[in-house]
């Protein structure tokens, strides 16, 4: 077997397990990556700019990097800078701008000797479940090429699931890591608040971490960028092992509440349901104290607000961006949803924005008692299978806010409370499409959801699944 067929057996740490033992070399790995990105992605577009020669010529350095994935291939989404190249946010507001700087993220990643491919594709200001930017078309899941992969991660996932790059950067301010993990039968974690450098935007309810092929992957990933720095403004949270060490050990019998549809306040299509009711069995064997419980949450009220949170502080991200960019946001380089955000933004009042700021933060201490008794939180990632692309290409806040109650009801809440939460890919149709669930822990338990992880991987394990999904890719890309 060669290393071209033998790396897609393996996981990002078994690949640099292979480097490791000179099996094969850094460069090896990024050519392979090269050339699987330039076969699949006409067919996927998840990579939207390229750092292909970059790339190459650092590989050498990159792999000299006394860190446990130096030389390894990486894939950023475009929701960050890195510097000197371009930074456009998937929005016509930042086309062909390139970043005089890049975010810490990006720096840790860098400083870790991780290898920049490119940069992958959003939906415009990652605002929507789906990634559909009018400026770079839509990304396509490569478990069924008419479905998106959800968003906002949707490039980096799809890219991911389609073996174009061992793991890649994701962001999460509503489900944004979650989503598109569950679409493209990855592991995606949400860490919780405070676990990275805390962003002043969107109300801090907006983190970066990865999606990955396996739990011991994101766990790598995340002590790379876990920490605060010397300019946080609220405290952060101290590791005393690595999450690569703790996701080894076998959690407790863990008393997990469970619910599928926040007490009968939204639906879930019939395969979701399936899925959720086979890992209840699942946890249930695995020695876990299952529990159906009353959630103590007012859907429509936590909805309302987060929404308005999201709409004031969009606008005001979009008019940094644009003073950035040095343009003027506008009609002509804005797409409709964001220019309407943008001025129901600038229309509202201190007032309804603090309301709502302490209207969700009353709803997420309602739910967050729950962990007085329970120490995990299970629901469903989505209400149903992956939407067709363009199903939900919809150009208001109504339909923002629709999206949230009968697409992406289950997400959104770990944002405004700051917990911890993952998808896990549990399930997959029929027809080959996969279906992830949520597990949420509270505030700073991040440790016990990779050890919960890192039990299901062990007990229904998933890898296999890529090699079968690469094996249709190939055929298809002939």
């Amino acid at each position: 077997m060669s290393y071209l067929d033998e790396l897609k057996h393996f996981d990002a740490i078994g690949q640099k397990e292979l480097i490791n033992r000179k099996e094969v070399t850094s460069e090896e790995v990024t050519n392979y990556y090269i050339e699987r990105i330039k076969q699949l992605n006409p067919m996927l577009n998840a990579v939207i700019h390229k750092m292909f020669d970059q790339a190459k010529e650092q590989v050498k350095e990159k792999e000299k990097v006394d860190h446990p994935l130096a030389g390894l291939p990486f894939l950023i989404k475009d929701l960050n800078p890195i510097y000197d190249e371009p930074f456009t946010n998937g929005s016509r507001l930042q086309k062909d701008f390139v970043a005089k700087e890049e975010d810490v993220f990006v720096r840790r990643y860098r400083e870790a000797g991780l290898n920049f491919l490119g940069k992958t594709n959003t939906p415009e200001f990652g605002f929507l479940p789906i990634t559909e930017p009018e400026l770079f078309g839509p990304t396509h899941n490569p478990w069924d090429l008419s479905r998106s992969p959800s968003g906002s991660s949707g490039g980096s996932a799809a890219a991911v699931a389609a073996g174009m790059a061992p793991f890649a950067h994701a962001n999460d301010g509503g489900g944004s890591i979650r989503m598109p993990a569950s679409s493209c039968g990855l592991f995606g974690f949400k860490p919780s608040r405070g676990r990275i450098p805390i962003s002043p935007y969107i109300n801090q309810i907006s983190v970066n971490h990865a999606v990955a092929r396996s739990v011991r992957d994101s766990a790598a990933l995340l002590d790379v960028i876990s920490g605060g720095t010397n300019a946080e403004l609220y405290p952060t949270y101290k590791n005393d092992q690595t999450f690569v060490k703790t996701a080894q050990k076998t959690p407790r019998s863990l008393k997990i509440a469970v619910t599928p549809d926040w007490n009968q306040q939204v639906t879930i299509d019939e395969d979701t349901k399936k899925a959720f009711d086979e890992t209840v069995e699942l946890l249930e064997n695995l020695g876990h104290e299952v529990e159906g419980i009353t959630v103590p949450l007012n859907f429509d009220a936590y909805t309302e607000n987060f929404i308005k949170i999201w709409v004031g502080s969009g606008s005001v991200a979009i008019n940094h961006l644009g003073m950035m960019s040095g343009r003027t946001p506008s009609e002509e380089n804005l797409e409709a949803l964001s220019y309407e955000i943008l001025k129901k933004g600038k229309g509202m009042t201190a007032y309804e924005y603090e309301e709502a700021r302490v209207l969700i933060q009353l709803e997420s201490k309602k739910l967050l008692s729950l962990y007085d008794q329970y120490d995990v939180l299970l629901t469903p990632v989505l209400n149903r299978l992956p939407v067709k692309t363009g199903e939900l290409k919809q150009n208001t806040i109504e339909a923002l806010t629709k999206n949230m109650v009968d697409y992406c009801s289950f997400t959104p809440i770990a944002n405004a409370t700051g917990q911890p939460a993952m998808s896990v890919p549990v399930y997959w149709t029929e027809e080959g499409v996969p279906i992830g669930m949520q597990f949420k822990a509270n505030a700073g338990q991040d440790h016990l959801l990779f050890q919960l992880a890192n039990q299901i991987e062990k007990a229904q394990p998933w890898f296999l699944k890529y090699l079968e999904l690469d094996q249709k890719l190939m055929q298809m890309s002939q």
